[in-house]
């Protein structure tokens, strides 16, 4: 019926005249008991057709039998539907009084239908936020169907748990429960669960490849009847394009899904619908941010929520009361508290923070186990806050959602998941940082700090080997090895389209184990402790990030912490972006007489972010560096001030504080070197740098993913001269070339990396992808991720002469004694100018 509502309301009513014309003037009992469930089946695709009034309407017929026969076994029928339709438009008061009436009337059901009746109890629980009752339903449903070898009902009640799993939060476990499910072989109707599983990508940060799940989830639904899930499928596009910033695309959905559900009487879904509306109208109007003169809002609260046009915002703030107001009378807290929580957000942006507290001041406080929605919260409530004045207890919210966003990340194996969910602390991350400025360095310190760390942990270590994950995996190897060879435009496209099934047959296996792992958590290092040790080891900091349309920096010189506002951000990125461009081509093209022209725009480029970003620290000491998006990958050794001077790009201080003091723990002097295939320069190298080394250097050549991977899981010195390639759209997939083919980032999680220091003499390894929330992948971090304690790569292409040159130079200094970058820092400025592209990542590594 789910798949073809049309013909079964055809048959249903047909059955239903049958039964008419064949009752005469006194119909049977049994005559009566059929008629009366045809009736409550009619119902259900009646609703699935047209609407809630058809539904109840045929329910009422069914009721009036009922009431005639006295049937308590028809009657748990009964109830069992209506809990089942008023369920779906999002009456669940009235749903949980049918589905509790079922269930005291279980023996009514078949087996096989009290495994139907516990999914929809457990499901129903969850919306009403019972989650003990949920998970003993889903547990009953399990067994019930296990037991009766119902292959569709293990199913739904495997899959529910992980929907469970999510309601409570535990992203990892939802998606090894979700699975689990997919493992086994039944022919449920696939929408509920495509759609579950988009919404769980959602919640966990994924928000690309959820907007690719929902799209492929619209698509399956084919032909009339599939209203309701249409609608549901659309409200969480809305959503997702409205976090990725898509605000025409959100409000399209949105719309479109609360016509439908309007159509059909959803009344608390089309509010929900409704709710993404309002949110799309204030963001259009916070990037407006048109000033008005006679609203005082604080600057910190300017800064991140904006100032729109007053009718605007007091209709969509008056929109979202009313939809409170149905909510309320709906019993749906949590819709309620979502109302109030998008009013005082319209509110603040019409500069009514009374207004705004007041909203705030009337959430019930319902825990949804979303932590997106409870950040959201979260922000909104410290924003409202600032506005009154009450400063302090807005920071208070602050770090408390810090340690929210972080214990949520906890659990989790995969980088992938770790480092997407840190999209939903982005405005919170934003707001900390204008509150701390006006406060001075050390606030401002303490707070980039504070959303760095929630994401940089020691690495998760002990996730077990996974066949199937080594299978698709050595599938993609020998699809990748094919595509370097291959030259018909054919061929190439369908191994492209292959290897791109298979990533994502890879990441979704990745989900899944990362339950199994679970991540390290962070080694507190307190920021005066760092300070300290950067003294110690006789460098300079400087933090960078944007702020209000510019670059700003926090330094730590001599040991004094300075803030700085530095340059446009705007300029700040095109200039970092001509930097790379210009040191591309003259590493990979043969320039000729345009050489000179060339190198004239880049040196121009380096000097004006030289004298805009580093001169003003007058330092003149080895540096630590922690970029922001505008100026990643960027090759600071071009810089003028930085000609030959030792620097690390680090993830935060304490990361960099944290590694270093690894580093001088550890004192390990076992080198393992790897030579790539088709690098005309890898043999000679390996050899110099195993020479350099002496007794405990091995090198490896033929080179072996499995050797490569269990030298980077023990401590030393690992050396890798092979081609490698960064993948912008699946960074976790970026690899080097080894001679069985290439080695991907994401295969290093089982084992995780305790090599000390990892030089990666190969083109562009050391680039990255931003991800929303400020997080980055790539190789060359998956490494210091997964526990390296430094790692040197390049962040553009180096010839291979070049590479070779300087990387054994950089052995030959790191050997005697200098640490990485100062050996690193020497080495370029011994080598050709290109030479620059390699970087000192993660920390200092002392030999």
């Amino acid at each position: 019926m789910a798949g073809r509502p049309v013909e079964a309301a055809r048959s249903l009513t047909a059955a239903l005249d049958e039964l008419d014309r064949a009752a005469g003037s006194a119909p049977s009992r049994e005559r009566l008991e059929l008629r009366c469930k045809t009736l409550i089946t009619l119902a259900l695709t009646e609703f699935m057709l047209s609407g809630v009034e058809s539904a109840s309407a045929r329910l009422a017929e069914a009721e009036e039998v009922v009431d005639d026969l006295g049937d308590d076994r028809l009657r748990a029928r009964l109830d069992y539907q209506r809990a089942n339709i008023h369920g779906r438009v999002g009456d669940l008061a009235s749903a949980w009084d049918g589905i509790e009436g079922a269930v005291r009337r279980l023996d009514a059901f078949t087996e096989q239908e009290q495994c139907s009746v516990h999914l929809s109890r457990g499901m129903l629980a969850f919306e009403l936020l019972r989650p003990q009752e949920a998970l003993d339903s889903f547990a009953e449903a399990a067994r019930l169907a296990h037991d009766l070898g119902g292959a569709e009902q293990e199913f739904m009640a495997r899959h529910n748990e992980g929907y469970a799993a999510y309601l409570l939060g535990d992203i990892p476990r939802s998606l090894a429960g979700m699975a689990r499910a997919e493992e086994l072989e039944s022919d449920v109707f696939p929408g509920p669960a495509r759609l579950d599983r988009a919404q769980v990508l959602l919640e966990a940060g994924l928000v690309k490849e959820a907007v690719e799940a929902l799209h492929a989830g619209l698509a399956s639904l084919e032909g009339d009847g599939h209203d309701q899930m249409r609608a549901e499928f659309e409200l969480a596009l809305a959503r997702a394009h409205r976090l990725l910033g898509h605000l025409d695309l959100a409000a399209a959905a949105a719309a479109s899904a609360r016509e439908t559900y309007g159509r059909i009487g959803a009344t608390a879904w089309a509010a929900k619908a409704r709710l993404v509306e309002l949110l799309v109208d204030l963001d259009r109007q916070r990037r407006t941010r048109r000033g008005r003169d006679d609203l005082p809002p604080s600057k910190a609260v300017r800064g991140l929520v904006g100032v729109g046009d007053a009718a605007v915002a007091l209709a969509a703030a008056a929109t979202a009361d009313e939809l409170t107001e149905t909510a309320t009378e709906l019993g749906d807290p949590e819709l309620a508290d979502s109302a109030r929580v998008v009013a005082a957000q319209a509110l603040l942006l019409a500069g009514d923070a009374a207004g705004a507290n007041t909203r705030l001041l009337s959430l019930e406080r319902v825990s949804t186990g979303s932590l997106s929605d409870e950040l959201d919260a979260a922000v909104v409530t410290a924003m409202t806050l600032v506005a009154t004045g009450d400063v302090a207890p807005a920071r208070r919210i602050l770090v408390r959602a810090s340690r929210r966003l972080a214990a949520g990340q906890q659990g989790s194996a995969s980088l992938d998941l770790r480092t997407a969910r840190a999209v939903h602390g982005a405005r919170l991350s934003e707001l900390d940082l204008e509150l701390a400025v006006p406060r001075g360095s050390a606030s401002v310190l303490e707070a980039l700090e504070r959303w760095r760390s929630a994401t940089d942990r020691l690495p998760s270590l002990g996730r077990p080997d996974d066949e199937q994950l080594a299978s698709l995996t050595e599938q993609l190897r020998a699809v990748r090895g094919h595509l370097r060879g291959e030259s018909d435009p054919t061929q190439v496209r369908e191994l492209h389209d292959h290897a791109s099934r298979l990533e994502r047959q890879i990441r979704d296996r990745d989900w899944a184990l990362s339950r199994d792992g679970g991540s390290g958590r962070p080694v507190p290092v307190r920021v005066r402790e760092a300070r300290e040790l950067l003294g110690h080891l006789d460098r300079d900091l400087v933090w960078f990030f944007r702020h209000r349309g510019r670059i700003g920096a926090v330094g730590v010189v001599g040991g004094r912490a300075t803030l700085r506002d530095l340059m446009p951000a705007d300029r700040a990125a095109e200039l970092a972006q001509r930097v790379r461009v210009d040191l591309r081509a003259a590493a990979t093209h043969h320039l000729g007489p345009l050489a000179g022209a060339v190198w004239s725009s880049l040196r121009s480029s380096a000097a004006e972010l030289d004298d805009a970003l580093l001169r003003p620290w007058r330092s003149d000491r080895g540096l630590v560096v922690v970029t922001c998006p505008e100026l990643s990958a960027l090759p600071w050794a071009l810089l003028p001030s930085m000609a030959g001077r030792p620097f690390t790009v680090a993830l935060s201080l304490t990361s960099f504080a944290r590694r270093a003091a690894a580093s001088d723990a550890a004192r390990s002097s076992g080198v393992h070197v790897s030579v790539g295939p088709s690098v005309p320069r890898a043999s000679k190298e390996g050899r110099t740098i195993v020479g350099t080394w002496g007794a405990g250097a091995r090198l490896a050549e033929p080179s072996r993913r499995d050797e490569l991977v269990g030298a980077l899981a023990r401590p030393g010195v690992v050396h890798v001269a092979a081609h490698g390639t960064h993948q912008i759209e699946s960074p976790l997939f970026s690899s080097l070339v080894l001679h069985d083919g290439p080695v991907f980032a994401h295969e290093l999680q089982p084992t995780g990396v305790r090599a000390d220091h990892v030089v990666l003499s190969a083109c562009e390894v050391g680039l990255a992808s931003a991800r929303p929330g400020h997080e980055s992948l790539g190789l060359a971090l998956s490494l210091l991720s997964l526990g390296a304690r430094s790692v040197v790569a390049a962040v553009s292409p180096v010839p291979d002469d070049v590479a070779a040159t300087a990387m054994t130079r950089h052995h030959e200094l790191l050997a005697s004694g200098l640490p990485s970058d100062e050996a690193l820092a020497r080495a370029v400025a011994e080598t050709d100018d290109v030479a620059a592209a390699f970087l000192n990542l993660g920390g200092q590594h002392r030999p």
